[in-house]
């Protein structure tokens, strides 16, 4: 009877460990193609089409993800995030893709990573350069990580950070 006792309550502190479902956080226009808790972590993944996609270029849809990990030692790992340094810009393995550091800061009692994608053109015929944003936050939630994620989009960095402004006080349960 004491371990059944125990095991509710472990379950009942996983669930309000865990981000709200999708509905709650999405921003207007994100479709959900994958919502899994698998216990100690939980993951949303969405998409959306970028608006004014250059053309000549296949657009792959705007990337969100939205995620939460238990961990107890929180604190110390956005402290060692902090700190790491930024990767250098360079290309993708086996690729013409080029990407640039834009920034890695401390962000909303968390950190706030950066990453300018480019993509030469390269076909037939003539085209822009691609120019991608990908932006990270990772800070502390209930009982652990908590991240917003935003990939590929085309457009402007502010548009992705309203994205995450929005979406942070939904997973830290922070106002």
């Amino acid at each position: 009877m004491i371990i059944i006792g125990i095991a509710f309550l472990i379950g009942a502190a996983a669930v309000y460990a865990q981000i709200p479902p999708s509905a709650e956080v999405l921003p207007a226009g994100f479709k959900v193609e994958t919502e899994r808790n698998l216990g100690g972590s939980m993951i949303i993944y969405a998409k959306k089409p970028n608006e004014n996609f250059p053309k000549p270029h296949m657009d792959q849809g705007v990337n969100l993800e939205i995620t939460w990990t238990k961990q107890p030692m929180a604190e110390q790992v956005l402290s060692m995030l902090a700190t790491q340094p930024e990767d250098p810009a360079g290309r993708n393995p086996g690729s013409a893709t080029r990407e640039e550091p834009c920034g890695r800061q401390p962000y909303r009692d968390g950190v706030l990573s950066c990453r300018k994608v480019i993509t030469p053109w390269i076909g037939g015929g003539s085209g822009p350069e691609l120019v991608t944003w990908r932006i990270g936050w990772t800070g502390k939630g209930p009982d652990g990580l908590v991240g917003v994620g935003v990939n590929n989009l085309c457009g402007s960095k502010e548009t992705a950070m309203g994205w995450i402004d929005s979406i942070i006080p939904k997973i830290t349960k922070k106002k």
